[in-house]
């Protein structure tokens, strides 16, 4: 990362954005990554050449509607796995041939619409949820759909106001809170995005993100101890944990619990991170010595890699930390 100008009063949200800390909207890294394998130009052009094949094989297509094993539920249990697998493709392909069976099926557009949204192709999705709604307006997955829809284009408010709805027909939906929760949070109304968060972990309490999300929340809004409650929660769960640490980390350095911060931060990341990281937030509280300490740390471990720590610890000797490089 280069250079970043630091002010007095942007230096907590920078370094919020150096160590890492995030806001986790759906689904694991891992599967993510496999499905951005395509984009939603080389998407649509795939999923028009299949449609010809299956246009192409309609005696194979009656075959397998007779066929028992090949229900409608069947397809689309089929299309779930893919789905899980990050094998958005297949996926749609077996949403499809569910709906030609059966094309009375929300549910199936509704997951067609998100398959379409992990894809960039925000307007096929709009296409769906709207459909869903004009054949049933009280149909609550469609407006946490628009609600998805608008929050990717950057329309806060009428994400807000979708979301409201879906939870207003059914507030067992926790990704609807959850999504609540990063849209007031988005705009700094932290006491709002700390009740729906906290919503989101009472419906789903195994979900280490809604905690990590809480837990930056209450960080930014200075509730610190109750910041390092949620992170905690947030390591008891399946999710990933490298984010945590160093969120856990941040949030103990405020309360003045060095040690346990850098012992957190090497399991963020390594050692001479650690001692970087640590160095760092020493510089902006203004303890130079100590700043310098953990910067010749992070040398000694790693003298080839950290030339940001050179380069902050050469700021740190100077005594001026209003121009920080970091890792």
């Amino acid at each position: 990362m280069g250079k970043l100008k630091i002010t007095r009063n942007l230096r907590i949200m920078t370094f919020l954005s150096i160590l890492g800390i995030f806001i986790s909207l759906w689904g694991c890294a891992s599967q993510k990554d496999q499905r951005d394998a395509l984009t939603g130009n080389e998407f649509r052009r795939l999923l028009t050449l299949q449609k010809e094949k299956q246009n192409a094989a309609k005696a194979n297509e009656e075959a397998l509607k007779k066929s028992p094993e090949m229900t409608a539920e069947g397809f689309e249990r089929l299309a779930d796995a893919y789905f899980q697998q990050g094998n958005l493709e297949m996926a749609f392909l077996q949403y499809d041939r569910s709906l030609r069976l059966n094309p009375n099926q929300p549910g199936i557009r509704y997951k067609q619409g998100r398959l379409f949204l992990e894809k960039g192709m925000t307007e096929e999705a709009r296409k769906e949820f709207q459909g869903i709604l004009k054949l049933d307006p009280q149909y609550a997955l469609a407006y946490e759909g628009m609600g998805w829809f608008f929050f990717k284009k950057n329309e806060m408010k009428e994400a807000e106001q979708n979301l409201l709805k879906a939870i207003q027909l059914d507030p067992r939906l926790w990704q609807a809170h959850h999504l609540l929760g990063i849209v007031y949070d988005r705009q700094r109304q932290f006491d709002q995005a700390i009740l729906y968060y906290r919503r989101a972990v009472a419906l789903k309490p195994d979900r280490g993100m809604i905690h990590n999300n809480l837990g930056i929340c209450l960080f930014l809004s200075g509730q610190y101890e109750k910041a390092v409650d949620s992170f905690h929660e947030a390591l008891k769960t399946e999710d990933p944990k490298g984010q945590v640490y160093n969120n856990l980390a941040l949030t103990l350095c405020k309360l003045g619990k060095y040690g346990e911060a850098l012992e957190l931060f090497k399991k963020g990341g390594n050692e001479a991170g650690a001692y970087n990281n640590l160095g760092y937030i020493y510089l902006l509280e203004g303890k130079n010595k100590e700043a310098i300490d953990a910067f010749e740390k992070a040398l000694d471990l790693s003298p080839g890699f950290y030339v940001k720590a050179y380069e902050n610890l050469n700021r740190a000797k100077a005594t001026s930390p209003d121009s920080l490089s970091l890792k």
